[in-house]
């Protein structure tokens, strides 16, 4: 289990991804090591701590990516936080993780939902080449899809990354990579046209918890019983 930490980082860089999705990377103590799937607490006041996946942590550099369309204690904070602010940081935490089996592993996220699946996912890649990914991405449109920046470097014939776009008509739409697949509809309509072998297939969901039991339906229906989920 990873050292838990209580500790100040500076706020070194915020970058608005969407209308409501922001990033943020701190600057933090060497110190800090995370397995892929863990989240950090941050303080955003003295009596109020919220959970937020680690989406990388690179030379001393922590990413996470924030909803704040919640706009609670914690979201109002993140929108007025300014570069150079100190915050208070706590973790990491979580058990959260991939499983260590060399089943194909199919990703499913909406929003900041995909957080914790960008390190998940790039250490598979690194340490299980081998191993068939699948990342589903739901958005409304293509411009409010956050993921596939993240991961577009390393997608090939076994890390494949699917756009389901809800509410804009694809026929006007071009993939930027050979290994990118955009379907019309929400995750839950796009995934059971895929051909997988559902009863040897791990499936991990992560997003609102009205999408996590959607989804979860879906594949129970279509045989699945590896389905391992973390709630927003």
């Amino acid at each position: 289990m990873n050292k838990i930490l209580n500790f100040q980082a500076e706020l070194i860089n915020k970058i608005q991804l969407t209308d409501s999705i922001l990033q943020f990377e701190y600057k933090v103590p060497s110190e800090l090591v995370f397995t892929p799937g863990q989240f950090i607490g941050i303080r955003a006041i003295p009596t109020h701590t919220r959970a937020y996946s680690i989406v990388s942590l690179e030379n001393n550099i922590l990413t996470l990516i924030v909803d704040v369309r919640p706009g609670g204690i914690a979201s109002q904070y993140f929108e007025k936080v300014q570069v150079g602010e100190q915050t208070n940081i706590l973790g990491p935490y979580g058990i959260f993780k991939v499983k260590d089996t060399d089943l194909p592993k199919v990703f499913v996220s909406t929003g900041s939902g995909i957080a914790p699946f960008i390190p998940m996912i790039k250490e598979v890649v690194k340490t299980r080449p081998q191993i068939q990914i699948y990342n589903f991405f739901g958005s409304k449109d293509i411009k409010t899809d956050i993921a596939y920046s993240f991961l577009e470097n390393i997608l090939s014939d076994k890390c494949k990354y699917v756009n389901c776009i809800s509410q804009e008509d694809i026929s006007t739409l071009s993939q930027k990579n050979l290994h990118q697949e955009i379907k019309q509809g929400r995750v839950t309509t796009v995934i059971p046209t895929y051909n997988f072998d559902w009863q040897n297939t791990e499936f991990y969901i992560c997003g609102s918890s009205e999408m996590i039991n959607d989804t979860k339906e879906v594949l129970t229906n279509l045989g699945v019983d590896k389905i391992y989920v973390e709630k927003y």
